[in-house]
Protein backbone atom coordinates (compact mmCIF):
# COMPACT_ATOMS: atom_id res chain seq x y z
CA UNK A 1 0.00 0.00 0.00
CA UNK A 2 1.27 3.35 -0.91
CA UNK A 3 2.18 5.85 2.10
CA UNK A 4 -0.51 8.29 2.63
CA UNK A 5 -0.55 11.42 5.05
CA UNK A 6 -4.34 11.00 6.12
CA UNK A 7 -3.39 7.23 6.92
CA UNK A 8 -0.71 7.82 9.42
CA UNK A 9 -3.05 10.99 10.50
CA UNK A 10 -5.38 8.20 11.62
CA UNK A 11 -3.57 6.07 13.25
CA UNK A 12 -1.65 8.50 15.50
CA UNK A 13 -5.28 9.70 16.24
CA UNK A 14 -6.13 5.87 17.45
CA UNK A 15 -2.73 5.60 19.25
CA UNK A 16 -3.65 9.23 20.83
CA UNK A 17 -6.74 7.68 22.04
CA UNK A 18 -5.07 4.32 23.15
CA UNK A 19 -3.03 6.42 25.32
CA UNK A 20 -5.64 8.79 26.65
CA UNK A 21 -5.31 11.85 24.62
CA UNK A 22 -9.01 13.34 23.70
CA UNK A 23 -8.32 16.89 23.69
CA UNK A 24 -9.92 18.90 21.31
CA UNK A 25 -6.95 19.67 19.35
CA UNK A 26 -5.87 15.49 18.88
CA UNK A 27 -6.99 15.14 15.83
CA UNK A 28 -5.56 18.21 14.10
CA UNK A 29 -2.77 17.64 15.38
CA UNK A 30 -2.26 13.87 14.20
CA UNK A 31 -3.20 15.02 10.72
CA UNK A 32 -0.51 17.39 10.70
CA UNK A 33 2.10 15.02 11.73
CA UNK A 34 0.80 12.47 9.56
CA UNK A 35 0.67 14.70 6.94
CA UNK A 36 4.16 16.41 7.09
CA UNK A 37 6.22 13.43 7.84
CA UNK A 38 4.46 11.71 4.46
CA UNK A 39 4.91 14.39 2.57
CA UNK A 40 8.60 14.79 3.22
CA UNK A 41 9.59 11.40 2.79
CA UNK A 42 7.80 10.71 -0.76
CA UNK A 43 9.59 13.91 -2.10
CA UNK A 44 13.15 13.34 -0.50
CA UNK A 45 13.53 9.77 -0.50
CA UNK A 46 16.06 7.60 -2.24
CA UNK A 47 16.11 3.99 -2.18
CA UNK A 48 20.14 2.76 -2.90
CA UNK A 49 20.89 -0.71 -2.57
CA UNK A 50 22.99 -3.32 -4.02
CA UNK A 51 21.63 -6.49 -6.05
CA UNK A 52 22.65 -9.91 -6.25
CA UNK A 53 21.36 -12.08 -9.04
CA UNK A 54 21.73 -13.74 -12.75
CA UNK A 55 21.85 -12.36 -16.36
CA UNK A 56 23.06 -9.38 -17.54
CA UNK A 57 20.44 -6.33 -18.25
CA UNK A 58 18.13 -4.39 -16.14
CA UNK A 59 15.74 -5.64 -13.93
CA UNK A 60 12.70 -3.81 -12.04
CA UNK A 61 12.78 -4.54 -8.26
CA UNK A 62 9.76 -4.28 -5.60
CA UNK A 63 10.42 -4.49 -2.04
CA UNK A 64 9.53 -3.27 1.64
CA UNK A 65 11.19 -1.45 4.46
CA UNK A 66 11.76 -3.69 7.31
CA UNK A 67 13.98 -3.11 10.96
CA UNK A 68 11.49 -0.25 11.98
CA UNK A 69 9.69 -0.33 15.26
CA UNK A 70 7.68 1.49 17.34
CA UNK A 71 9.54 1.18 20.45
CA UNK A 72 12.84 2.75 18.93
CA UNK A 73 10.82 5.21 16.49
CA UNK A 74 9.27 6.45 20.03
CA UNK A 75 12.50 6.34 22.17
CA UNK A 76 14.39 8.52 19.54
CA UNK A 77 11.46 10.94 19.39
CA UNK A 78 11.52 11.21 23.46
CA UNK A 79 15.24 11.80 23.14
CA UNK A 80 14.12 14.66 20.95
CA UNK A 81 11.13 15.95 23.52
CA UNK A 82 14.01 15.90 26.15
CA UNK A 83 16.33 17.96 24.45
CA UNK A 84 14.46 20.36 23.12
CA UNK A 85 13.12 20.82 27.01
CA UNK A 86 9.60 19.12 26.27
CA UNK A 87 9.65 17.32 29.59
CA UNK A 88 5.85 17.27 30.08
CA UNK A 89 4.73 13.77 31.95
CA UNK A 90 2.59 12.85 28.82
CA UNK A 91 5.74 12.93 26.71
CA UNK A 92 6.57 9.46 26.46
CA UNK A 93 2.77 8.34 25.82
CA UNK A 94 3.35 10.89 22.74
CA UNK A 95 6.20 9.89 21.41
CA UNK A 96 5.39 6.11 21.69
CA UNK A 97 1.61 6.58 20.05
CA UNK A 98 3.89 8.76 17.29
CA UNK A 99 6.33 5.81 17.21
CA UNK A 100 4.10 2.79 16.95
CA UNK A 101 1.95 5.09 13.91
CA UNK A 102 4.73 5.43 12.08
CA UNK A 103 6.42 2.35 12.24
CA UNK A 104 3.30 0.91 11.15
CA UNK A 105 2.86 3.03 8.14
CA UNK A 106 6.28 2.69 7.39
CA UNK A 107 5.88 -1.20 6.94
CA UNK A 108 3.02 -0.78 4.20
CA UNK A 109 5.16 1.29 1.98
CA UNK A 110 6.35 -0.06 -1.30
CA UNK A 111 9.88 0.23 -2.83
CA UNK A 112 10.46 0.28 -6.13
CA UNK A 113 14.00 -0.10 -8.06
CA UNK A 114 15.81 -0.52 -10.75
CA UNK A 115 18.71 -3.19 -11.00
CA UNK A 116 21.82 -3.40 -13.36
CA UNK A 117 22.88 -5.31 -14.70
CA UNK A 118 21.58 -7.83 -12.42
CA UNK A 119 17.69 -8.71 -14.83
CA UNK A 120 16.85 -11.28 -11.83
CA UNK A 121 17.41 -11.21 -7.76
CA UNK A 122 17.06 -9.48 -5.03
CA UNK A 123 18.72 -6.26 -3.87
CA UNK A 124 19.18 -5.04 -0.36
CA UNK A 125 19.75 -1.39 1.23
CA UNK A 126 18.02 1.37 2.76
CA UNK A 127 16.02 4.66 2.19
CA UNK A 128 18.41 7.76 2.18
CA UNK A 129 17.40 11.75 1.39
CA UNK A 130 15.51 12.18 4.48
CA UNK A 131 16.51 14.30 7.08
CA UNK A 132 15.38 15.56 10.29
CA UNK A 133 15.29 18.53 9.82
CA UNK A 134 13.17 18.71 6.47
CA UNK A 135 10.40 16.91 8.53
CA UNK A 136 10.51 18.63 10.93
CA UNK A 137 9.88 21.56 8.55
CA UNK A 138 7.16 19.72 6.94
CA UNK A 139 5.27 18.81 10.42
CA UNK A 140 5.91 22.75 11.65
CA UNK A 141 4.16 23.88 8.19
CA UNK A 142 1.16 21.21 8.38
CA UNK A 143 0.99 22.06 12.20
CA UNK A 144 0.58 26.15 11.41
CA UNK A 145 -1.44 25.70 8.30
CA UNK A 146 -4.29 23.85 10.54
CA UNK A 147 -3.53 26.39 13.54
CA UNK A 148 -2.03 24.38 15.49
CA UNK A 149 0.73 26.63 17.49
CA UNK A 150 2.09 27.59 20.54
CA UNK A 151 5.12 28.48 22.42
CA UNK A 152 6.59 25.20 21.92
CA UNK A 153 5.11 23.89 18.60
CA UNK A 154 8.59 23.91 16.57
CA UNK A 155 10.11 22.25 19.18
CA UNK A 156 7.56 19.47 19.37
CA UNK A 157 7.83 19.22 15.06
CA UNK A 158 11.56 19.34 15.48
CA UNK A 159 11.26 16.42 18.15
CA UNK A 160 9.38 14.34 15.79
CA UNK A 161 11.20 14.93 12.48
CA UNK A 162 14.38 14.01 13.76
CA UNK A 163 13.39 11.21 15.77
CA UNK A 164 11.29 9.55 12.54
CA UNK A 165 14.22 10.79 10.39
CA UNK A 166 16.71 8.55 12.52
CA UNK A 167 14.26 5.76 13.06
CA UNK A 168 14.05 5.50 9.21
CA UNK A 169 17.81 5.54 8.61
CA UNK A 170 18.01 2.23 10.37
CA UNK A 171 15.58 0.19 8.55
CA UNK A 172 16.81 -1.75 5.93
CA UNK A 173 14.99 -2.43 2.30
CA UNK A 174 14.90 -5.79 0.50
CA UNK A 175 13.56 -6.09 -3.02
CA UNK A 176 12.40 -9.13 -5.06
CA UNK A 177 14.33 -8.20 -8.99
CA UNK A 178 12.73 -9.82 -11.77
CA UNK A 179 13.70 -9.03 -15.48
CA UNK A 180 15.34 -10.82 -18.53
CA UNK A 181 18.66 -10.87 -19.11
CA UNK A 182 21.33 -13.05 -20.44
CA UNK A 183 23.77 -14.74 -20.31
CA UNK A 184 22.41 -16.48 -16.53
CA UNK A 185 25.41 -16.05 -15.13
CA UNK A 186 26.12 -15.02 -11.28
CA UNK A 187 26.48 -10.98 -11.05
CA UNK A 188 26.20 -8.66 -8.61
CA UNK A 189 24.92 -4.91 -9.53
CA UNK A 190 22.81 -1.77 -7.85
CA UNK A 191 19.49 -1.39 -7.22
CA UNK A 192 18.30 2.25 -6.75
CA UNK A 193 15.13 3.75 -6.55
CA UNK A 194 12.28 5.01 -4.62
CA UNK A 195 9.84 4.74 -1.68
CA UNK A 196 5.43 4.84 -2.59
Amino acid sequence: MPLAGPVLGSLITAQFSAVGFTGTKQLTLAMAIGNGVITNILATNIYQGNSIGIGTGVGVGTGTISGITGILTGALIYGYMLQNGLTGTQGLNMSNAIGNAFATHIATGIVTSSSTPVASGTGIGFIKGVIGLGLSASIFGFMSASSFTGTKTIDLANSIGNGIADALALGTVNTKIVGAGYPPTPLSGIDIGKML
